[in-house]
């Protein structure tokens, strides 16, 4: 327990900063941008990382279960990984230049090509991997908040000296550079290791193997959640892309929740799995009846909120940002849920069926966008991914052969049990942070 609140404390860090600082600064360059150039930089986000989705080859939980596994092969699994995602970044971010160069305008390009750097550089998110498998995160949290910090500010001061939408798109790309060279030359200093000589093809081939299933759910995951954006740049305009943008993007925030609770449970789940299958259940129970109700408090407050929030954030220039954000919160429920069933799916290896809801989901989500888009522009987009969750998590439901997954959504309904979860999640927290404090206290007197 002290490890899991140990790294969702670091992780819960790195998530606050971007929710406070990110959205701050992302809302200041949108109402100094406007939305037509806004949505034209969200487009090249989208299909940037829907490419990403694509070069990542299903490696960040299955590596992250690996080392776990078999921690003697560490060097292994990062070296091979590493340079898996290496070759798979270069020729993703070609594919999207290549797309973007054939079909819209010069703008549109430059900023495809900026972005798509980002795939190549997040290939060494490898090191995440470890650091998670370790409970050691702080190791990649701290320089990332860092320099996340500090390029919100430079960016800010690019808005005061009248900044042009490139000149964001560029510090973007160099933020992510400075961060990723820091976590390298850190990784380098205590590990000496020549990444392209421990790269092993049988380790590839045995990761690939695994991983495939994973890398056309990841893929799909992203299709539907960026999927609606390129379809407003299709069947609306660069404005309501980037009104819609806007909306998502304090919605999306939510999302942080979930995948900081992954991340710091994924480990623990799969130890937990070898010792005592029945507490491995329990705690997938208790994780979905927390995200049930989180997420139903988070969709109820924001729809009260939705309105003014964005008003204060972006101005005037995003009218229907309100009406958009309003709608989109409440896809936060089935994103929680479909978050621990995947997590859950990762641990059993089941991983076909997830593939298949999200198969479902996707489906879903472009039929709605092309029937409603024309008419309704990103209120429409808003309706059609609140609709493709649900279907998904319904489709996952109806997939799994072993029914737990029916038990597990039985019992999350139930507020009672809810509550009695609540108090051992708070008593589990006062004994960490009692310990905490004592060691605090005798920590100089053990010098």
């Amino acid at each position: 327990m002290h490890k899991i609140f140990q790294t969702s404390g670091w992780l819960l860090i790195d998530k606050l900063a971007r929710l406070f600082f990110g959205l701050i600064t992302m809302a200041m360059i949108a109402r100094h941008i406007g939305p037509e150039a806004f949505g034209i930089w969200n487009f090249a986000i989208a299909l940037t990382t829907i490419a990403g989705g694509l070069a990542i080859l299903g490696l960040d939980k299955l590596v992250v279960k690996e080392l776990v596994s078999f921690p003697d092969k560490q060097d292994t699994i990062l070296s091979t990984a590493l340079v898996m995602r290496i070759g798979a970044g270069i020729l993703s971010c070609l594919i999207c230049i290549a797309v973007v160069g054939f079909t819209k305008s010069s703008l549109y390009l430059v900023c495809t090509v900026i972005t798509g750097f980002n795939i190549v550089l997040q290939s060494f998110d490898v090191f995440d991997c470890l650091y998670q498998a370790n409970n050691k995160v702080q190791k990649v949290i701290i320089p990332k908040v860092a320099v996340f910090v500090l390029f919100c500010a430079i960016k800010l001061l690019f808005i005061v000296f009248n900044g042009s939408l490139l000149t964001f798109v560029w510090l973007s790309f160099i933020e992510l550079l400075i961060t990723y060279i820091i976590i390298l030359v850190f990784y380098l200093s205590k590990n000496q290791v020549n990444f392209f000589a421990a790269f092993s093809k049988k380790e590839a081939s045995r990761l690939i193997t695994h991983s495939w299933p994973l890398i056309f759910t990841g893929v799909l995951v992203l299709l539907y959640m960026k999927s609606d954006q390129l379809l407003l740049d299709i069947f609306g305009n660069p404005v309501q892309l980037g009104e819609y943008a806007a909306a998502a993007r304090i919605s999306e925030l939510w999302y942080a929740i979930p995948t900081v609770i992954s991340t710091a449970l994924l480990p623990g789940l799969v130890q937990k799995k070898q010792v005592n299958v029945q507490a491995y259940w329990d705690t997938i129970e208790k994780w979905l009846r927390f995200s049930f109700w989180a997420s139903i408090i988070i969709a109820t407050s924001m729809s009260f909120m939705a309105g003014k929030l964005t008003t204060m954030l972006y101005g005037a220039k995003y009218p229907h940002s309100g009406t958009i954000l309003l709608i989109h919160i409440w896809a936060n429920i089935p994103v929680f849920l479909a978050m621990v069933i995947m997590q859950y799916q990762i641990v059993e290896g089941t991983y076909k069926s997830n593939l298949y809801a999200t198969g479902a989901g996707l489906f879903v989500n472009v039929i709605i966008n092309i029937l409603l888009i024309p008419s309704m522009g990103g209120v429409g987009a808003a309706i059609s991914t609140v609709a493709s969750y649900v279907s998904l998590y319904i489709t996952v439901i109806l997939l799994d052969k072993s029914g737990r997954i029916v038990t597990f959504t039985r019992q999350m309904l139930d507020p009672f049990m809810a509550l009695a979860d609540l108090k051992q999640v708070l008593g589990s927290f006062k004994i960490f942070t009692g310990s905490l404090s004592t060691l605090i206290r005798e920590k100089p007197l053990t010098k």
